[in-house]
């Protein structure tokens, strides 16, 4: 394919693959594009006085669940991977098309990586404990011991963490 900035209705990714967020299909998606968006996307729409990416906060979901849906929590946020970041609870509320576009992008990267969407109990549950202990830790600076990763090293963390769940 041609490199062109202006593709109609298609972001073009990390790795080069053009990825037509309005119709996407299960070959556009791409574990390292996802990797690397997230780890580049800072939690609380990044007013958090030091950086923390939605891929370290996935990881951490990862790590809160049962094996059975640790793939499904790692990638619980795949989505904002293409949808340009991560969009604050009560903006995404009154964005009904955003949803939509999301719920669609999301089947289909559940589809492709073999996980349930919508979320589980389970993971629903995780999300919102680690949505509360970075709001306590991170936001309010509370300190109990939540590390915080550069971009770097949560990318790695969570491509680690993907391939140890599918290999």
């Amino acid at each position: 394919m041609t490199e062109n900035l202006y593709t109609p209705d298609c972001i073009r990714t990390f790795s080069g693959i053009y990825v037509n967020v309005f119709e996407p299909k299960p070959d556009m998606i791409c574990i390292e594009d996802i990797a690397h968006a997230l780890s580049h996307i800072p939690r609380f729409g990044g007013h958090l006085p030091k950086f923390y990416s939605v891929a370290q906060h996935s990881r951490h979901c990862s790590d809160l669940v049962s094996k059975e849906f640790q793939l499904e929590a790692l990638l619980h946020d795949a989505g904002e991977a293409y949808l340009g970041g991560d969009v604050p609870s009560p903006i995404k509320k009154r964005l009904p098309q955003y949803r939509a576009m999301e719920d669609r992008l999301m089947g289909v990267i559940a589809k492709k990586f073999g996980f349930r969407y919508p979320k589980s109990p389970e993971v629903k549950e995780a999300d919102k404990k680690m949505l509360e202990t970075e709001w306590h830790s991170l936001m309010l600076g509370r300190d109990d011991g939540l590390p915080t990763y550069t971009s770097e090293e949560a990318k790695f963390l969570f491509i680690k963490a993907f391939n140890d769940l599918t290999k």
